[in-house]
């Protein structure tokens, strides 16, 4: 017995230390000014240099933009993806719901704390429950609403079938749902706690719409993409769009259709690429217009600690591997994956999207961590400068 003791106290020793040591090294690591290296290694390492679809990333540093893209999705179609490919980016539509939120409070038309008994009362059936639930609930995922609720999947499984349930599930759900479900909110859970709620987003992008009595996605066009130029961002593609679609993948490597909304597009609807969503990563990062001041106003941590307005905040990853001062979004769809991150003390900005429905946050962070510790070698940018990736796809 006291050998066992002594046995698993040294292993623990040796585990602590090891840990230690780890975190002493990811928070010391040596710049060895070759940050495109150090960003295709990460990418090599987690996708263990296998690519059977198409990754592009994009990183802001230093005032400038690097997009690049990786991949093949078959020898039949050999093509690199560049900064135009086409994505669907999922859940960090999220973003864009909360950043349209933050807006409209900047503008006066709206206020964090008003309620939906406030908002739609007059016009919907609500639980006393929904009634009370904040609009800052709902963007900062403390309203108590389930994920999807259960009475809407299980619709969603009665049309599908369960086994073909994930290749387009909010297409089977309609927005008179989204409000008979409010009329009792069963399975609403005390507000306050976070608990991450696609219905919760969702039905903040529905509340936008009655308010201003426009839709959701011109609503987001007008106050956020025209101002920052993303022409190329929508949750309608366009012919254009369309052409520069990249076919999207289940994790086990099948084709799947982008996903459609007929309700909750807020969660995750739109599709963009990498040049746009450098722009709003920029934004995020500049101070120069009224807009840009208003989206870093949303990276303030809120009651809890756990989100900013729509942003995440850094999780115990995060914090281990030294990205103490990031605000980040993941998101995953049938076929797409993706992964937005602002370094908001470094400046610095990474995006990741993905034709295949693999998680990237964990790629996500390595190359956020990269970003800020590791510099652009000479060479490259006295050759190059640091816009060329996005040059060369505009060619």
């Amino acid at each position: 017995m006291k050998i066992f003791v002594i046995t698993l106290a040294l292993i623990v020793v040796v585990a602590v230390s090891a840990v230690l040591y780890l975190k002493y090294r990811l928070n010391n690591t040596p710049d060895n000014q070759d940050l495109e290296a150090a960003l295709d290694s990460e990418v090599k390492k987690a996708t263990r240099g296998e690519f059977s679809h198409h990754v592009v990333i994009g990183i802001y540093k230093d005032g400038k933009s690097f997009i690049k893209g990786y991949g093949t999705v078959n020898e039949e179609n050999a093509a690199i993806p560049v900064a135009s490919t086409i994505f669907q980016i999922g859940s960090i539509s999220k973003l864009f719901t909360a950043s349209l939120l933050q807006i409209l409070c900047d503008e006066g038309t709206l206020h964090m704390d008003a309620t939906l008994g406030e908002l739609i009362g007059e016009s919907f059936a609500l639980s006393p429950a929904a009634q009370q639930v904040t609009l800052k609930q709902l963007v900062t995922h403390t309203s108590g609403f389930p994920r999807v609720p259960e009475i809407l999947l299980q619709k969603a499984t009665q049309l599908a079938g369960k086994e073909d349930l994930l290749l387009n599930p909010y297409s089977l759900i309609e927005p008179k749902d989204i409000f008979e479900y409010l009329k009792t909110s069963e399975n609403k859970r005390e507000p306050g706690r976070f608990d991450y709620s696609n219905f919760g987003m969702g039905l903040l992008g529905h509340i936008l719409e009655m308010v201003t009595k426009k839709d959701f996605e011109s609503l987001v066009a007008e106050k956020l993409l025209a101002p920052l130029d993303m022409k190329n961002t929508a949750i309608t593609l366009t012919p254009v769009m369309q052409e520069r679609l990249t076919q999207g993948y289940t994790k086990s490597g099948e084709p799947n259709p982008i996903w459609t909304f007929n309700a909750l597009a807020g969660a995750g609807a739109f599709n963009s690429d990498a040049e746009d969503m450098m722009k709003f990563v920029r934004a995020n990062i500049e101070d120069g217009s009224t807009l840009s001041q208003t989206l870093k106003k949303m990276h303030t941590p809120q009651s809890g600690n756990d989100t900013g307005i729509g942003w995440m905040l850094p999780s115990f990853i995060d914090r281990f591997v030294g990205n103490q001062s990031v605000v980040w979004h993941n998101g995953m769809v049938g076929g797409y994956a993706s992964y937005l991150s602002i370094d908001t003390k470094a400046r610095t900005g990474v995006i990741i999207l993905s034709s295949k429905a693999v998680d990237v946050t964990m790629l996500g962070m390595m190359l956020t961590r990269q970003t800020r510790t590791q510099s652009w070698s000479s060479q490259y940018v006295s050759q190059h400068g640091v816009e060329r990736e996005i040059e060369k796809a505009q060619e």
